[in-house]
């Protein structure tokens, strides 16, 4: 029987975009032309996702799913994928013209991937999402093939990586093995005919999810590939990579029942704990402020995991909230970093930066502030909301882990803000400090307004949030919605 699906009006602009793209760069190589199009093939994705989406004729059981949840999403990745744009236009990646053009293409790429992955209700649809996003981002991981730890970064990412895919797919063929069905979502434990199998592959794709989210204890990749890639693709995989898994694994846990012990949710719970204290206690002990990023980004994900076990009237949009929040305070961390001091690698260099660059250094303690949950930023409001959420689920333990982890947090985000504000030493060599291109100290601008406003003026995005109260629906709830529709 001949049914519709749904398809993505971004992912369909991504993947024009993309043709567009290569075939640009057959016809000859520009990198100022080929910034262009790619920064307008996101807007264009940007204004499709609010657009009416597309139906299509399928033999099988629908692909995605248009809900307020992958929307948000999407929207939340274009948009980072369009501030990393931003902070690539003047770096020393791609000022090559013999390179530089392909370094789009793959941008292009990684949203493609990432968005799929957050409207994918089929294994294959995800997988395949998944695996555009890998490749891609090991193309740019790799960019910077003059420095040696480019290279070292990137071999780190593709074993762990090829690892942790492997481990997905393993435990996708046991829940195939043990439902007859590829959709993707778990499997119901205890009606499976054998709950031992069911068990074992919902662990094995959720250990492969906490690889790709560099989650605790499968973390030990991040730093490294942080510290050897550039600056922009960092602020990649610290952001975009991250939200597009979270809202996938948010799906495919949809018709899970949380609040029933299980091993799935045992091991979700340790992790949870082991992310914001190791995370924490990772960042602490830094000299490299990428590093230190690595550390703090692992933390955030053990408290976005306490929004995911806690799927009472806050937990949905606590989690929404909270991701908008990471991405805004870390993606401006990063444009600071591309625009004032690229090669400012290690925290000392900060030193007396608000004397040599007051305005850059007052944005950067906003981000900090934000990160570390102090008011006035939209971070403290986001912890807030996580902490309500947890409440209203009764999760005692996380939310003690949460606060315990967060003071822990805040020494190292308030000792940068102090290095800042001290003279430096003497005998010291401070890199320059360079004055950033106007596209990149707009961003930078916007990143920090928008941090404040939101935490004085909350209510939009929790606005937003309501609409996503309710879990998204689960892939044989959008089966059967679509499987009579006629022509």
């Amino acid at each position: 029987m001949m049914s519709y699906s749904f398809l993505p009006n971004a992912v369909l602009i991504l993947c024009l975009g993309s043709l567009v793209q290569m075939a640009a760069i057959a016809a000859k190589r520009h990198v100022g032309r080929d910034a262009l199009i790619g920064f307008l093939v996101l807007v264009a994705s940007l204004i499709g996702i609010f657009m009416p989406t597309v139906l299509i004729m399928t033999g099988a059981m629908p692909l995605f799913a248009p809900d307020p949840w992958a929307s948000y999403n999407a929207a939340l990745i274009v948009l980072s994928a369009m501030a990393i744009h931003i902070m690539s236009w003047r770096n020393p990646v791609v000022e090559d013209e013999a390179v530089g053009s392909e370094y789009y293409l793959l941008l292009t790429l990684t949203t493609l991937g990432s968005v799929i992955m957050t409207a994918a209700i089929h294994d294959i649809t995800f997988f395949i999402g998944l695996e555009t996003l890998s490749l891609s981002l090991l193309g740019l991981i790799a960019f910077r093939n003059r420095r040696i730890d480019a290279g070292e970064a990137a071999m780190k990412y593709i074993v762990l990586s090829g690892v942790s895919s492997a481990t997905l797919v393993f435990g996708f063929a046991l829940n195939y093995a043990e439902t007859g069905s590829l959709r993707f979502l778990s499997p119901s434990i205890a009606n499976a005919p054998e709950p031992i199998l069911a068990s074992m592959g919902v662990i094995l794709v959720l250990t492969g999810m906490f690889f790709k989210l560099s989650a605790v204890p499968f973390h030990l990749w991040l730093a490294d590939v942080l510290e050897g890639t550039s600056i922009p693709v960092a602020a990649l995989v610290a952001v975009i990579s991250k939200v597009a898994l979270f809202s996938a694994m948010v799906r495919y846990f949809s018709s899970v029942n949380l609040y029933v012990p299980s091993a799935q949710v045992d091991e979700i719970l340790v992790v949870a704990i082991l992310s914001m204290i190791g995370g924490n206690l990772l960042a602490l002990s830094q000299t490299n402020l990428k590093r230190l990023l690595a550390g703090s980004s692992i933390a955030h994900i053990g408290y976005l995991l306490v929004a995911f076990l806690s799927p009472g009237p806050f937990g949905l949009a606590s989690a929404a909230f909270y991701l908008a929040a990471y991405s805004a305070a870390t993606l401006g961390m990063f444009a600071i970093m591309a625009g004032v001091m690229p090669q400012g690698a290690d925290i000392d260099d900060w030193y007396g930066l608000f004397r040599r660059k007051p305005a850059a250094a007052l944005a950067m303690s906003v981000m900090l502030i934000s990160l570390a949950g102090i008011p006035p930023a939209v971070g403290f409001f986001a912890k807030f909301y996580i902490a309500a959420a947890g409440i209203s689920a009764h999760r005692i333990l996380l939310l003690l882990v949460l606060v315990l982890s967060s003071t822990i947090g805040l020494y190292y985000y308030l000792r940068l803000i102090r290095i800042m504000m001290l003279p430096a030493p003497t005998d010291a060599s401070l890199p320059e400090v360079e004055a950033p291109w106007g596209g990149n100290t707009a961003l930078i601008t916007v990143l920090a307004v928008a941090t404040i406003l939101f935490g004085i003026f909350p209510s939009g995005l929790v606005g937003v949030g309501r609409n996503l109260l309710a879990p998204p629906p689960p892939a044989n709830a959008v089966a059967d919605n679509t499987a009579g529709v006629g022509p």
